[in-house]
């Protein structure tokens, strides 16, 4: 192509037509410039076995997981047209054997992906007589979609599943869990089926899904259980079974284990301070009964040795509370 170019370049100078010139000198640089974006960049690290990508957001394309030198997103293997799962969950990638999944990549290395026309799509349309494969990473940018339950089915973007989603909604509304505007792409927004004025963006509600999981995952807006996860594992959110990501936290709840070690009377009268106690007698520390997050010496108090509650004086009821006024008996 740039020997033509050159080619041509030259005849035009020698008829010296500036016109023409200036036409092929664009249509040279607009050339160069489409090779160097259709030009798959090398990758400096490891890519996925079933869809030849890197990396990439764990949120869309699952963890990426490494053995012995096979890599492989864990959406890619779970939703893989002819891939079995053949062994136990300790073996493998969470029961799918690297033998199997060799197998399959040397199958998708023979299927081209509709999206970017390049081998290796291990993804196929379960729509009856449609014959669109794709990789994972493509199908989701031209608005593929996969299911993560049952059969783990996948869908082109002409045959995915959808919602009747008012155009209304998604101009004056924002996104419930962002606050963000809604997208005019339909693709991009996800409408609650118990709550159907409630839109939200679909990248937001799957980090929510993978943030709450199975076991806390509702609606955000009326904290349906059931309605809700249904329709969001059916127009293809994840939600992984397993418990909440803020209860996988080392040491996330260590501080309630914690004795509260404070005194809070108004006057302290021990000689070492606040922070000093002991374990018996006129110096120990006694919480309050009701909340447990306040203390106070017993003699700071006037707590009689056999007295054993105390209560702070936020939860101590008040006289007006109880009843009794100025000059009760």
């Amino acid at each position: 192509m740039d020997g033509i170019l050159r080619e041509m370049l030259h005849r035009m100078l020698t008829r010296s037509s500036k016109t023409t010139l200036y036409f092929f000198l664009l249509l040279y640089r607009k050339s160069a410039k489409t090779r160097r974006l259709t030009q798959r960049k090398p990758s400096s690290g490891p890519v996925c076995r079933l869809c030849l990508q890197e990396p990439g957001d764990p949120d869309k394309l699952g963890e990426f997981l490494q053995k012995d030198n096979l890599s492989v997103h864990y959406f890619c293997l779970i939703l893989s047209s002819k891939l079995p799962q053949r062994g136990q969950s300790n073996r493998g990638f969470h029961g799918f054997l690297p033998e199997d999944i060799k197998k399959e990549a040397a199958r998708a290395s023979r299927k081209i992906c509709f999206v970017c026309k390049k081998k290796g799509a291990a993804i196929k349309c379960q729509k009856d007589q449609c014959i669109k494969n794709f990789h994972l990473p493509c199908g989701q940018e031209r608005g593929c979609l996969s299911q993560f339950f049952g059969e783990y089915k996948s869908f082109c973007e002409k045959h995915r599943p959808t919602q009747d989603i008012h155009q209304g909604n998604v101009g004056e509304e924002s996104c419930v869990l962002c606050c963000e505007e809604l997208s005019q792409a339909s693709v991009e927004n996800i409408q609650s089926p118990c709550c159907s004025q409630t839109v939200y963006h679909r990248t937001c509600i799957q980090k929510y899904a993978h943030t709450s999981a199975k076991h806390f995952f509702k609606c955000p807006h009326c904290n349906n259980r059931e309605e809700f996860p249904q329709e969001m594992l059916r127009m293809g959110i994840h939600i992984p079974d397993r418990d909440a990501a803020w209860e996988l936290e080392s040491g996330a709840f260590s501080e309630l284990y914690q004795r509260y070690q404070h005194c809070d009377a108004p006057v302290c009268l021990h000689e070492q301070g606040r922070d000093s106690f002991e374990d018996e007698g006129r110096w120990s520390l006694i919480l309050c009964a009701t909340c447990g997050s306040h203390g106070t010496h017993r003699d700071c108090s006037f707590l009689r040795s056999n007295n054993k509650k105390w209560e702070c004086e936020e939860c101590a009821p008040s006289a007006e509370t109880t009843g009794l006024g100025e000059g009760a008996v």
